[in-house]
């Protein structure tokens, strides 16, 4: 398990949100004192510890736990009001998970269109290649705005307008700290501005519901997801090609993306030298048998 700090301003590090959550610090900064103490402290989705706002945003980040199993028995409901089991959308296909809220007034709508850029770009879409997920944080959140929230995403990506493709599901304060804590996303909720402090990333599950790779940022490179749900699915999504070029690049978890694995490159060098130098003795040999029949005719 590893910790990852995030950095606020750069965006390949993680974003934490959201810009009234900054404007409120700098507001109550300004009151010089005079509010309540509790009035300006975070109400954190977990004890984060410390008394004042900056101390709690410390720990707001995201705590790897690649390959470790969510709960299971984990449910949530959707904007209807039915319950959605997150182990019913095990044991297929690799699942994208996010987790924020849908009256956030920025980031969280960065990271969905983002992702929803990625799909586009890689060829890869939710309820034919991988499933995909997104839970709200809030539990008091509204469900029209999941509903909106939902329908927007799924006209972005286009294709097929069933909501099962890519559900927008409601928490509460049970089942959502449950899942942040599996996946170890941290996050805090500032009474001064109403809003949540979260960093901008994405889970990848294996179809059994393992953590298999974490996506940062508002803007995840196409060839980075393609790779993601390849490597979470086991090679059962994608083509062979993407097999290979799995082999090829490997997970940089300090620039958190996929680089030229050199291993990789100098397998498949090997290989082409190999065929190569077969198919060129091979064609040497067959010449030579020619000959040798023709000086016996």
């Amino acid at each position: 398990m590893r910790r990852i700090w995030l950095r606020p301003l750069n965006r390949r590090r993680g974003v934490v949100g959201s810009l009234p959550l900054l404007v409120g610090f700098l507001l109550a900064s300004a009151r010089g004192g005079r509010a309540d103490a509790s009035e300006r402290r975070l109400e954190p989705a977990f004890p984060v510890g410390g008394e004042q706002p900056l101390a709690a945003l410390q720990d707001v980040d995201v705590i790897e736990h690649l390959g470790d199993r969510i709960p299971s028995g984990l449910t949530f409901r959707d904007p209807d009001g039915r319950k959605i089991e997150i182990d019913a959308m095990l044991g297929g296909r690799p699942i994208l998970v996010t987790l924020g809220y849908y009256r956030c007034p920025m980031l969280c709508n960065l990271v969905l269109d983002g992702l929803a850029k990625a799909m586009k770009g890689s060829g890869l879409f939710p309820g034919k290649d991988f499933q995909a997920v997104s839970i709200s944080i809030d539990a008091h959140e509204d469900a029209n705005l999941a509903r909106e929230t939902r329908d927007r995403m799924l006209r972005t990506i286009g294709g097929d307008p069933d909501p099962g493709r890519w559900p927008f599901l409601l928490g509460d304060a049970v089942q959502s700290p449950a899942l942040a804590e599996a996946v170890g996303f941290r996050y805090a909720y500032d009474s001064l501005s109403k809003q949540f402090a979260h960093a901008a990333v994405a889970f990848v599950l294996t179809p059994d519901g393992r953590v298999s790779r974490y996506l940062y940022g508002v803007d995840v490179l196409a060839r980075d997801f393609r790779l993601a749900m390849v490597e979470a699915g086991g090679g059962k999504v994608g083509t062979s090609f993407d097999r290979v070029l799995l082999s090829c690049f490997k997970y940089d978890p300090i620039n958190r993306r996929y680089a030229p694995y050199v291993m990789g490159f100098m397998r498949i060098g090997a290989g082409l030298v190999f065929v190569a130098l077969a198919t060129l003795l091979t064609v040497l040999w067959r010449k030579e048998l020619v000959m040798r029949r023709g000086r016996v005719a």
